[in-house]
């Protein structure tokens, strides 16, 4: 079964029609399945999916990837233009989240309908080729991207180490494709989670943004000796991995990086 993914929300454009944002915003269609990965940052991705021929109300699933606004932005509006999909996440994507001063988790999460979310805990199958990965074991702190980022409980704000975090996986053609957003947790952590679950798979593609945009060239090259072990055959970063970085992946690793522009298509 072919699977093809549509990038709807990034911070950068190629070609014309398009708009980008801080935010990022996946759609995947499958034989028998229309999901929708995060929403982005507002209800642009409306505006680039009516463009790119993706119809938002025939999503059957949205997944979001973790709280933060330029991933969540815009699901009031999609859950006024798509009236049947569930949403799927973890159930700690509802804690209020902030970066100093800013508010950036869900806001008014008293008008959602909650009936239509599914929160899971463990590892879920969605189809018999796609999965969701909500437990990212952290191996290696260094690989991580926690910094100044809270969370609001009932004893007040506390670190937020991205519990909620969750990523895509995909198995077809005798490998595994991954798709992260943000990676705060780690890509490579990701990675190594992914194959406890389905160990000794090539990585096809390994999509998403891995939140570098803030850090040094060695936390870039942590993630670049890290993947020349285990090099995966399609590299696309994008949202919060920073130019820059893509930059140094692009000369670590050669060929197999490219950047996931907002309108990319990929058939896996």
């Amino acid at each position: 079964m072919s699977i093809k993914v549509t990038t709807l929300v990034e911070n950068c454009v190629k070609g014309r029609g398009v708009k980008g944002e801080h935010g990022l915003s996946m759609f995947f269609e499958t034989d028998d399945k229309v999901l929708l990965f995060d929403t982005g940052a507002s209800d642009l991705f409306l505006h680039n999916a009516k463009l790119l021929g993706k119809r938002i109300e025939d999503v059957d699933l949205l997944i979001l990837s973790h709280g933060h606004s330029d991933h969540t932005g815009g699901l009031k509006a999609f859950l006024e233009v798509n009236s049947k999909a569930k949403v799927i996440c973890k159930k700690s994507i509802l804690t209020p989240k902030f970066r100093g001063n800013r508010e950036n988790g869900i806001t008014n999460i008293d008008i959602l309908d909650l009936s239509r979310f599914v929160f899971i805990d463990d590892f879920y199958k969605i189809t018999n080729d796609i999965y969701i990965l909500p437990n990212i074991e952290i191996r290696d702190i260094k690989d991580t991207h926690f910094s100044n980022f809270e969370l609001l409980t009932k004893e007040g704000r506390i670190a937020d180490i991205f519990d909620d975090e969750l990523a895509i996986v995909i198995v077809n053609n005798n490998a595994i494709s991954i798709f992260s957003a943000c990676s705060h947790r780690g890509i490579t952590n990701i990675i190594s989670s992914v194959k406890d679950h389905i160990p000794a798979q090539k990585i096809n593609y390994l999509i998403g943004g891995f939140h570098l945009a803030e850090s040094t060239i060695n936390d870039t090259l942590f993630i670049s000796d890290y993947l020349k072990n285990d090099m995966p055959t399609h590299i696309g970063v994008c949202h919060c991995t920073g130019i820059e970085n893509y930059s140094i992946l692009s000369n670590e690793l050669g060929k197999n990086v490219f950047y996931n522009y907002c309108g990319t298509e990929i058939i896996l």
